[in-house]
């Protein structure tokens, strides 16, 4: 069990959630003038890169920031970074990886089932609330029906990460993990890397969803299918042009 003094449960009790992420990502909904201040606070190598990365949680993520040599360990969407330097964010590319969604649940469960990944521990207060659960259909009757501030990372959905308040993509550049990968290393060329690593991993468990769990999961998610057809669409129409687009 965790501590009352816990960092996170500390959070919870001062700012009503858990994540010290989710501390600037409230303040940018209810002062985004005053957040400018905050402008500091985007890490120095998107910057001195002029790129950002908009990590999303269990699509490699952590692998594409330790390849640009930025910290892999922060969830920030796009709209805080857009809040606390919007002339910056507008003016710079921006990308993210995105995954299959099922694909995504089934290393979701996984990382939840083990607490963790390589490397990376789930944190305490949300591996006590979910220790009880041992299948897929206790999982996702605990994804159900809960606020986004109320889940790890890794149970969110991915449009959270890359849209704005309305389901608009604010990302300029989106990438499907494993169909889109010789684009983007193309695309990260440019900054002089030749491979990306693969870190973070997960003991990934072997699961074939039933119809009527798979059915549950594009509820949850109905956002991240939207997105990922949207996204599909638009390389088909691209690969009938002879082209690829990413955006």
């Amino acid at each position: 069990m965790t501590s009352p003094l816990d960092p996170k449960r500390i959070n919870r009790l001062l700012f009503g959630v858990y994540f010290e992420d989710d501390i600037y990502e409230r303040l940018c909904r209810k002062f985004p003038r005053l957040m400018r201040l905050f402008w500091w606070r985007m890490d120095p190598v998107f910057r001195r890169r002029n790129l950002l990365f908009i990590h999303v949680p269990r699509a490699a993520g952590m692998s594409v920031a330790r390849a640009l040599g930025a910290a892999g360990t922060r969830h920030y969407s796009a709209r805080y970074f857009a809040t606390i330097d919007p002339g910056w964010f507008a003016a710079t590319p921006s990308f993210a990886l995105i995954r299959d969604p099922i694909d995504r649940f089934i290393s979701g469960y996984s990382y939840m089932r083990a607490a963790g990944a390589e490397g990376v521990h789930m944190a305490a207060v949300i591996a006590d609330q979910t220790r009880h659960i041992t299948s897929v259909d206790a999982y996702l009757d605990y994804l159900e029906g809960r606020d986004v501030f109320d889940l790890d990372f890794v149970m969110r959905p991915q449009c959270w990460f890359v849209t704005d308040l309305d389901g608009q993509v604010m990302v300029k550049k989106l990438f499907i993990l494993g169909e889109d990968d010789a684009a983007l290393a193309e695309y990260l060329k440019p900054q002089g890397i030749d491979a990306i690593p693969h870190v973070n991993r997960s003991r990934r468990q072997t699961l074939e969803l039933t119809d009527a769990q798979r059915r549950r999961v594009e509820k949850i998610y109905a956002g991240d299918f939207a997105l990922i057809d949207s996204l599909r669409a638009q390389r088909a129409a691209a690969a009938a042009n002879g082209n690829f687009a990413a955006e």
